[in-house]
């Protein structure tokens, strides 16, 4: 080897080097490998999910239907002339829209000509009651001298043949008075009930044929309410509507109500009958509901023509409970919280479903408490906290 030169390591310090740095690692590694933490898995328990119960009272319930229509009059006529004349007299109520009582005149015609015919006519019954008193007395006579045989038998029946047409001359002219009387009256309208004036066709002045139409008019005091049901709803009243149309004992009580007059109104009412025919268009059966207040305890006189709801009393169904509409769910279940608040799925029957309200009448019993909260994700067995 000469002065100066590089001097190279020997193969031995190359490999050996190496082998200790990888060596070493290796013990390193082994010893974190050793003393690395023990993770420990712990499972959640589950949150309870608040809801709100309700406890299940079964009781006899009353049903109630409710529908909506228009009001109408129970009675409405046309005011006819029965007699011709001339319109001498026109009451200030004889307008559309006008009120009367009933008995108020509402309209006079020209009497003298009836007068006329009425004194003619008692005239010749006056006459005809003389010939009566003359017939019967000469039957009188010629009877007595016939008993004693000093008139023939044609003597006897011509004077009982002039006593017959005495007779049936004062009906006849009897007859005459009373009609000519009839007429005389006609020429007076009075008006036949309470009621208001729907249309009139009449002037002062104006000459009236016999039979021209004068005025419709309804009477107010006797007003009806036509609602639509669907057949199912009979199920829910008397039995004997669906029989037989009308009610068996008592009416049911039927509730109007509307918005009238700036503020929510009432007025009662009877349900009289269903009209027994099912609409072909509709489905749907009517019935007739009769009002019996037409004027309320605020005062308000019901309006014809007025839309209104009504709720009609229904039978009495026993072992009925009403739960909000909330806890059904869509395969007609409820979840039934037991004694350690977890929830299970129930089928019920649903009786009857409205748009707040159902009524179950199977499948749940007194004492149990049911979630009425709405819960889209619920599995069996969920527990629950139970809030009021």
């Amino acid at each position: 080897m000469k002065d100066g030169a590089p001097t190279k390591p020997s193969a031995a310090k190359r490999v050996i080097a190496p082998a200790l740095i990888l060596a070493f690692s290796v013990v390193i590694f082994i010893g974190l490998i050793n003393n690395q933490p023990t993770l420990k898995t712990t499972v959640k328990e589950p949150v309870p999910v608040a809801v709100r119960a309700l406890d299940v009272r079964l009781a006899p319930m009353q049903l109630r239907v409710s529908s909506e229509g228009n009001v109408q009059p129970s009675v409405e006529t046309k005011l006819v002339a029965q007699v011709a004349g001339e319109v001498i007299e026109l009451s200030s109520s004889l307008v559309a829209g006008g009120n009367f009582s009933k008995g108020d005149i509402l309209l006079k015609l020209d009497p003298r000509d009836y007068e006329i015919a009425l004194s003619r006519s008692q005239a010749t019954l006056s006459r005809a009651q003389a010939e009566q008193r003359f017939a019967t007395e000469e039957i009188t006579r010629i009877r007595s001298l016939y008993g004693d045989e000093l008139v023939s038998i044609a003597e006897l029946q011509s004077a009982e043949r002039l006593l017959a047409v005495a007779n049936a001359a004062s009906d006849d002219a009897a007859a005459a008075v009373k009609r000519a009387s009839v007429d005389l009256e006609r020429t007076v309208f009075t008006a036949p009930f309470n009621g208001r004036v729907r249309a009139e066709d009449v002037d002062i002045g104006q000459f009236l044929s016999k039979g021209a139409m004068i005025a419709t008019l309804y009477d107010t005091d006797r007003l009806q309410v036509r609602l639509p049901l669907a057949d199912a709803q009979l199920a829910y009243l008397d039995p004997s509507y669906a029989q037989t149309g009308i009610s068996g004992e008592e009416p049911a009580n039927v509730v109007l109500t509307a918005n009238y007059a700036g503020d929510r109104q009432s007025w009662s009412a009877k349900l009289l009958r269903t009209e027994g025919d099912i609409s072909t268009k509709s489905r749907f059966l009517h019935v007739i509901v009769a009002v019996t207040e037409t004027l309320n305890s605020n005062g308000v006189r019901l309006p014809v023509g007025l839309f209104v709801n009504a709720v009609i009393d229904g039978r009495t169904v026993d072992n009925l409970v009403s739960i909000p509409r909330t806890a059904l769910r869509p395969d007609n279940s409820v979840m039934v919280i037991d004694d350690s608040d977890k929830l299970h799925f129930r089928d019920v029957s649903v009786f009857k479903l409205s748009d707040n309200d159902v009524l179950i009448s199977e499948g749940l019993a007194s004492g149990e408490r049911i979630s009425i909260s709405p819960l889209q994700f619920v599995v069996e067995g969920m527990p629950v906290t139970v809030i009021d």
